[in-house]
């Protein structure tokens, strides 16, 4: 009888044990991406591609025009929206010739791209870096760098550097001030290092003052002993607290001075409350790549895929273990099968058929990523899986275009700035 107890107490531990094994999460593709995986099984190049959808993105387009509502100035940042058509469209539809440039090659395309843009550096440059961009520029193109490129300083070093240039130019440089306003990422950050720089300024008439940028990612990410509120407001505060500093300088200060800030994480706090701003500039929270999922964005929808073929589906043994898979597998209905993409190591996640995870067992590959997945995913070789990019910055550069969804159905493609 004891014997029986103990192998009853026994068989019911392994069951207690064999029910908190995990969940079988995986699925068929939905509606939206099985119908994006047969149009790519009929019209896709069989290599990885990069999908807008077109909807969504004029959905979140609209959505900040609204919340913007005339209030604040619009400045797209070129390094999260790099190609040239979707700038356009998206310049067209918010009404802005208003771009923020992180790189020196792509200030040159955009120069040639939009004669009547005004761009504004989103990071100081190296001295050499700007004076790469007046060696570049044609001659012969409609465009005034004089009076439509501001660059950015973040120091009284660069600022004489700077002023080197314009005069070995012998023309005038536009620029603007990057403010500390918390983010602890260089710029001026008190009214005494503010004043040092505004009275330099006053004895180099070849720099022409046009305003400030001061960036605040941080007030997303405050930590739990600082709300977020608490953190815009002390941001803000410090803004306003340079602005007045600036000020006190009738020259070289403007009379209408750019005040940009903000950012795709904070551009909503800026709309709904007292902003010291006049511009901000946004770029992903038209796309939303899933690094943008935070409660101020929920509105927004994420509007950009990869799409890889799947060239492989087979069972998800590992190097080493193989007699030990069958086991695995049915401990772990999500170890099934392994598929093997075209390409790989993107900084994206897995989306569709959902169920579908990196194999960290096996490691990452950017030639052959391997996924792992159950055989509800109903995945074969002649599939398409869609991942969500975490970010677009760098991203389009990689794939060289784009390809264009309305209403579910691919219709033409854009290229992007680095392959344009």
């Amino acid at each position: 009888m004891r014997r029986r107890h103990l192998l009853g107490l026994g068989a019911l531990g392994l069951l207690g044990g064999w029910a908190l094994r995990p969940t079988d999460r995986g699925r068929a593709h939905d509606a939206y991406f099985a119908e994006l995986n047969r149009q790519l099984q009929r019209d896709g190049e069989g290599v990885p591609t990069l999908l807008l959808d077109l909807d969504r993105l004029d959905a979140n387009a609209d959505l900040l025009a609204a919340r913007l509502a005339g209030r604040l100035q619009l400045r797209l940042v070129a390094k999260s929206l790099a190609s040239t058509g979707l700038l356009e469209y998206l310049a067209k539809r918010l009404n802005t010739q208003r771009f923020m440039v992180f790189h020196q090659p792509q200030l040159n395309h955009l120069a040639r791209s939009f004669p009547q843009a005004d761009l504004l550096l989103g990071k100081p440059m190296p001295v050499a870096a700007a004076l790469n961009f007046y060696r570049q520029l044609p001659h012969h193109l409609d465009f005034a760098p004089d009076r439509q490129v501001t660059w950015l300083i973040d120091s009284e070093q660069r600022l004489l550097q700077y002023a080197e240039l314009a005069k070995a130019l012998g023309r005038p440089l536009r620029i603007a001030l990057e403010i500390d306003i918390g983010l602890e990422r260089g710029g001026f950050a008190t009214p005494e290092i503010l004043t040092q720089a505004m009275q330099q300024l006053r004895q180099l008439p070849a720099l022409q003052l046009q305003g400030f940028m001061g960036y605040d990612a941080h007030v997303a990410h405050s930590p739990p002993w600082q709300g977020q509120s608490e953190a815009f407001d002390r941001a803000n505060a410090r803004y306003r607290l340079l602005i007045a500093s600036a000020q006190a300088f009738t020259e070289p200060w403007p009379t209408e001075p750019l005040l940009n800030g903000g950012g795709s994480l904070t551009y909503l706090l800026h709309s709904q409350q007292q902003s010291p701003l006049n511009e901000v500039a946004v770029g992903s929270a038209l796309l939303k790549p899933a690094e943008f999922d935070t409660a101020l964005l929920e509105d927004h929808q994420p509007a950009l895929w990869i799409a890889s073929p799947v060239l492989k589906a087979l069972g998800s043994a590992l190097p080493y273990m193989q007699t030990l898979q069958p086991l695995i597998a049915a401990w772990n209905p999500n170890r099934q099968h392994a598929y093997y993409l075209y390409g790989g190591r993107w900084p994206a996640r897995p989306v569709s058929p959902a169920g579908l995870d990196y194999d960290e067992l096996y490691g990452r590959s950017a030639n052959q990523e391997r996924l792992i997945g159950s055989a509800a995913t109903q995945l074969t070789s002649q599939d398409w899986v869609f991942l969500r990019p975490a970010l677009s910055e760098g991203l389009l550069d990689d794939f060289g275009e784009i390809r264009l969804l309305r209403r579910g159905q691919l219709v033409g493609r854009w290229s992007t700035i680095g392959n344009a």
